[in-house]
């Protein structure tokens, strides 16, 4: 196994380095594969067992790998759960830049926005999302003792946010109505708002309506007219619908 640095996955043009999206610099071959392994088996029994029966040696019994090696990569429990939560949002990343709409950075905040969006009202995205929220509550409920848990949350959130604002603003034009970085904070706490609401109660709203009403609200910000709406987004439909929607159905 080679211990030269292999080369890293092509960004797509457009598309700047964010700090939550990539993995650390510098990995070998091995440490890639390696930490690869302990991340997938941390997340296997997180699915099986649940968060408050992760442990180090759990994690090394899937992998397959003695203490020595699992904590070569990877020291404390810790410091598995915040590589996990990395792993989880990279793919998250990488799953929104590989489909098939509008990407950031291009010119098309506003189309990013509401297509974004409406992926994440799908029906099922609640689902698709409960393992990274259990990790994020439970940063957020011990991050009071572990300041690595609050390092990694700030981290991500500034990340998330600035990659937001520079999108708004290289895409709507001065005078613009609202700051970029206001515009960013209201998306974040909106689009993480309606998740939690989806993830404790599947029917907590009308999806297709909730979209409507977001778009229709947050038109202004981007300077687009009040009759702006989500007629070409179809949230009623899961992930795994792709066909077209139905001209004819009735919303």
């Amino acid at each position: 196994m080679s211990d030269t640095p292999p080369p890293q996955e092509p960004r797509p043009a457009g598309v700047p380095e964010c700090v939550w999206d990539v993995e650390p610099p510098g990995l070998t071959d091995t440490a890639r594969k390696r930490r690869e392994e302990i991340m997938a088996a941390a997340e296997a029994v997180l699915a099986e067992d649940g968060i408050d029966e992760l442990s180090l040696k759990k994690v090394e019994d899937r992998a397959g790998m003695s203490r020595g090696q699992l904590t070569y990569y990877f020291p404390t429990r810790e410091s598995i759960l915040l590589a996990v939560y990395d792993r989880m949002i990279r793919r998250m990343i990488r799953s929104f830049l590989d489909s098939d709409g509008p990407k950031p950075m291009t010119g098309r905040a506003w189309d990013c926005f509401r297509f974004g969006l409406g992926k994440h009202l799908e029906l099922g995205s609640e689902e698709r999302g409960k393992d990274l929220f259990t990790l994020l509550f439970t940063f957020l409920a011990r991050m009071n003792q572990r300041s690595e848990y609050r390092d990694k949350l700030s981290e991500m959130y500034r990340g998330w946010r600035d990659h937001i604002a520079a999108d708004v603003a290289d895409s709507v034009p001065e005078p613009r109505p609202i700051d970029p970085r206001i515009v960013a904070s209201v998306l974040q706490a909106l689009i993480q708002g309606l998740q939690i609401q989806l993830m404790i109660d599947p029917a907590a709203f009308d999806r297709p309506a909730m979209l409507d009403a977001c778009v229709r609200l947050l038109a202004p910000m981007f300077q687009r007219g009040a009759g702006a709406s989500s007629s070409e987004f179809d949230v009623s439909r899961s992930s795994g619908d792709h066909s077209p929607p139905d001209p004819n159905a009735k919303h």
